[in-house]
């Protein structure tokens, strides 16, 4: 397992499981989240580009993924954060993983604990969100 930024012109989701083929770099997601109980075979997929396309930073991703498609003939991925960039684009912070029991261990183990840590992480963002528009309009209505 290896953590990877990566940059995509695509908006990926929490989970979202994505993969290179070793043979031609092309890059694939799926529009499902990654569960423990869902062959691979069973998700969609939808071309992303090629693998060259993802890298952030020039110099040290080439040679990240070129040890890791040599190693394997597909390397699957689950994104885990993202955020925007000023030219639009998104970096998402990827774990990538060899082979596909490598996925679905992960999946099985670490994977809900980490998307519960997230669910809470987006509640508290949106009570800090909503308490700050409440002050706001609060100073507003006071200053009037």
């Amino acid at each position: 397992m290896k953590k990877v930024i990566v940059s995509t012109k695509e908006n990926l989701d929490y989970g979202t499981l994505i993969w290179i083929y070793a043979n031609n770099r092309k890059v694939y997601r799926s529009s499902k989240s990654i569960t423990t109980d869902m062959p691979f075979h069973h998700y969609d997929s939808h071309y992303m580009g090629m693998m060259e396309e993802l890298y952030r930073n020039q110099e040290k991703h080439p040679l990240l993924f070129k040890q890791m498609i040599e190693e394997s003939s597909r390397v699957f991925g689950i994104c885990l954060n993202k955020r925007r960039n000023a030219d639009g684009s998104r970096d998402m912070q990827v774990l990538f993983f060899p082979d596909w029991d490598s996925v679905q261990d992960f999946a099985e183990d670490t994977y809900p604990k980490l998307v519960k840590a997230e669910v809470k992480r987006r509640k508290e963002a949106k009570q800090k969100w909503l308490e700050r528009g409440k002050l706001f309009s609060e100073k507003k209505r006071m200053s009037q």
